[in-house]
């Protein structure tokens, strides 16, 4: 019985480590630039810093931007549940890195990438 339980329990972490807080339609689609500001947005306004590890990421975010230039339309924020936590701006940050691998933007992926390591640093250390 206790077996049984524990498994349940693993089986229910793992889970809700699958959940997405992101709220993204089917019928709109966001560029690189809108996961971008949003990660960045979202990084100021969540949990405090850990070791300087958000302010790192904030500032690769910051520069990853600067390196796509400015946009024709500007950036729309990206929909998500729940108030700012590091653990959405990671999201945010993953999707935009898979955009950028696929624009082939070699100074604004490097930037998105340390950011992500950053808060995946952060997020070991809670």
């Amino acid at each position: 019985m206790r077996r049984q339980t524990l498994l349940v329990l693993c089986l229910f972490t793992l889970s809700g480590c699958a959940h997405s807080a992101l709220r993204a339609s089917r019928d709109v689609t966001y560029s690189v630039r809108d996961y971008l500001s949003t990660a960045l947005r979202t990084l100021a306004e969540a949990d405090t810093d850990l070791e300087g590890r958000r302010w790192r990421a904030e500032l690769e975010t910051r520069a990853a931007l600067a390196d796509l230039g400015e946009g024709p339309l500007g950036a729309r924020p990206v929909p998500y549940d729940g108030p700012p936590r590091l653990e959405v701006a990671l999201e945010l940050l993953e999707r935009g890195e898979a955009g950028l691998v696929e624009a082939r933007e070699a100074g604004a992926l490097e930037h998105t990438r340390r950011a992500t390591a950053a808060l995946r640093l952060a997020l070991t250390l809670r």
